[in-house]
């Protein structure tokens, strides 16, 4: 997926008991612990303290627990088809804390930081069955990039999925 630089839609509050904020080196271990519960993967934690954008890595802290509950990033990760680099990295919310606002409060808030920073677009990578992250980013003005053929029929089914109407000539094939 892509969004452009236009401005984000405001950072939603999050619910009593939590807090949205920049991550601190503090939250290592809470961060790793909530990362294990959505990814098989080792946890980024180090490599997006490096590679986030000014202010770019944002988690959201359960305040009775201390706990991290959810995170996202906004960082530079330059590839083939998206030099500039400028991407949404490993947004991750913990299941125990559904319906808060936490996993939309980051991404908003990451969205943000990419809209400030990124030269011309910014990217995103997901998985077709991570339906709510997918929701939360299509309303943030994220948009399907149907840069190959197979991407008509992927974002067609994860449209149905979301009960929503999918148009291919409503999205970008290429990054501008």
């Amino acid at each position: 997926m892509i969004r452009y630089s236009e401005p984000v839609p405001e950072v939603p509050d999050v619910a009593d008991g939590y807090k949205l904020r920049l991550v601190s080196d503090e939250d290592r271990v809470s961060y790793d612990q909530t990362f294990a519960t959505a990814f098989t993967e080792p946890s980024p934690f180090n490599d997006m303290l490096l590679k986030q954008v000014e202010n770019g890595f944002f988690v959201v802290e359960h305040l009775p627990s201390g706990s991290v509950v959810a995170s996202s990033a906004a960082a530079v990760y330059p590839k083939a088809q998206h030099p500039d680099g400028h991407s949404l990295q490993w947004v991750v919310a913990h299941i125990d804390h559904q319906r808060t606002g936490a996993g939309q409060a980051t991404i908003a808030a990451a969205t943000e930081a990419l809209a400030k920073s990124a030269p011309h677009y910014s990217y995103l990578s997901t998985d077709d069955f991570r339906l709510p992250a997918i929701s939360i980013y299509l309303k943030l003005g994220w948009q399907p990039l149907l840069f190959h053929p197979d991407q008509v029929e992927r974002w067609s089914r994860v449209f149905g999925h979301l009960g929503m109407t999918f148009n291919e000539n409503d999205w970008p094939r290429s990054p501008k």
